[in-house]
């Protein structure tokens, strides 16, 4: 039983589409603290008006009562239209791409009162269109506690898994937990990706952008690239 675990972001990056394939189950970690600016509120288009290494960047603006605000209980700032402002980003750089993906625009047409249901609508129904078939669930609603790597070899032991899939950069906290993933028979790997070229508008391939930028440059061929 392979496991990932990452926290909902929005619009991610296509490895992060990557390792919920390559995974049995994919956890999103929503019961951990919000952080300002981080990307669950933010990420970034290619800009194709008037330069081709540009990038502009699109974000849900948000309410922080409290600085231990939980991302699952992260309040949108509806008074901001930001799904406009979103929308003309899309058309200003995609053209006419944005009205091709049916279920982008169902998500649009909904109202949204927290970031995480929003991430979490948008992750699920991208992995539907991508053909992932991966199970997704809420670390929120599972029966488990902790903190840092603690709280990810909880959530492994709770599954049954036998391979925890991360990314690199958990490399450096998860060194303290390596011995307790070991007495639990849970093997940990660390995710590696190398990014693909597809089409893109502009000059210059710029990787690593948003899920949105190989969805309205590809269209129904994306899911060939994850």
């Amino acid at each position: 039983m392979i496991v990932s675990i990452s926290q909902p972001t929005l619009f991610p990056w296509l490895g992060y589409f990557n390792i919920i394939k390559n995974s049995d189950i994919f956890v999103f970690l929503d019961n951990v603290k919000f952080e300002k600016r981080s990307w669950q509120m933010r990420n970034r288009l290619k800009a194709t008006v008037n330069t081709d290494k540009s990038e502009e960047w699109v974000r849900i603006p948000t309410q922080l009562k409290k600085s231990d605000t939980l991302i699952k209980d992260v309040i949108i700032d509806n008074t901001q239209d930001w799904k406009a402002r979103h929308i003309t980003s899309f058309r200003t750089h995609y053209g006419k791409a944005y009205e091709n993906l049916n279920f982008l625009r169902n998500i649009y047409e909904q109202e949204w009162t927290k970031l995480s249901d929003f991430n979490i609508k948008f992750i699920t129904d991208c992995c539907n269109f991508l053909e992932i078939n991966t199970e997704l669930m809420m670390a929120s609603q599972l029966p488990v506690s902790g903190k840092k790597g603690q709280l990810m070899l909880n959530i492994c032991d709770h599954l049954s898994t036998t391979e925890y899939l991360t990314t690199v950069g958990s490399r450096n906290y998860l060194e303290n937990y390596a011995s307790q993933f070991v007495k639990s028979n849970i093997k940990i790997s660390y995710h590696g990706f190398q990014h693909p070229i597809y089409k893109q508008k502009g000059g210059e391939f710029l990787p690593n952008m948003s899920i949105l930028d190989l969805l309205f440059n590809e269209q129904e061929n994306s899911k060939h690239f994850v």
